[in-house]
């Protein structure tokens, strides 16, 4: 009676945890405020400088009033819990945070993990900076590229807790970019990270 208890208590506390980045239990949702859209943001401005304007409207359809900074907070978690996810092989939290197709290479990333006995630990000591280089839309879907610079510390051990590779008292910094999408004219305003590219 007791350890079940705990474990109604553990579920409410991780569903109140990701309640603060999930929206409609995928993915997650984004501010909406009125004038405050990315030509005011310094950041776009930068991107954008020596390139042809782009109407965030058309490219956003039914979400244009987008705020950087909300977005950028959010992914941040979004990276944070993706991050302690994959070290922890939690694929069901994966899922409501992936694309199908990136969610099923993490899948498989950790299946062979597990089929050699291995443990990931990472710590995500610090984020050093989160920005957004690149915004782009197709006729069905929007992306939001951010580019994470971080300090981590990463270790993976064999079955019998040996070191295999990384090193506990070594955090290195990382540059990660990742790629986020939502469906363009969709009423929903939630966000899945859709792809990782290599630094």
């Amino acid at each position: 009676m007791f350890s079940l208890l705990v474990f109604i208590v553990i579920t409410v506390l991780l569903i109140m945890r990701l309640n603060d980045i999930l929206g409609m239990n995928v993915g997650f949702k984004v501010d909406v405020r009125k004038n405050d859209t990315f030509s005011k943001d310094s950041s776009i401005e930068e991107v954008y400088r020596d390139k042809e304007k782009v109407n965030i409207k058309d490219m956003f359809g039914n979400y244009a009033d987008f705020v950087p900074h909300d977005f950028l907070n959010k992914s941040k978690k979004a990276f944070e819990i993706i991050f302690e996810a994959y070290a922890e092989g939690d694929k069901r939290t994966l899922k409501d945070l992936l694309a199908p197709k990136l969610c099923n290479a993490f899948s498989m990333a950790i299946d062979d993990r597990n089929s050699r006995g291995e443990k990931l630990e990472g710590i995500l000591v610090r984020f050093i900076s989160a920005d957004i280089t690149d915004v782009s839309a197709n006729d069905e879907d929007v992306f939001v590229t951010v580019k994470f610079i971080t300090e981590q510390s990463n270790v993976l051990k064999d079955r019998n807790g040996m070191i295999i590779e990384g090193n506990s008292d070594f955090v290195e910094n990382r540059t990660d970019t990742w790629i986020f999408c939502r469906k363009k004219n969709s009423i929903s305003s939630t966000w899945l990270l859709y792809e990782i590219i290599d630094a």
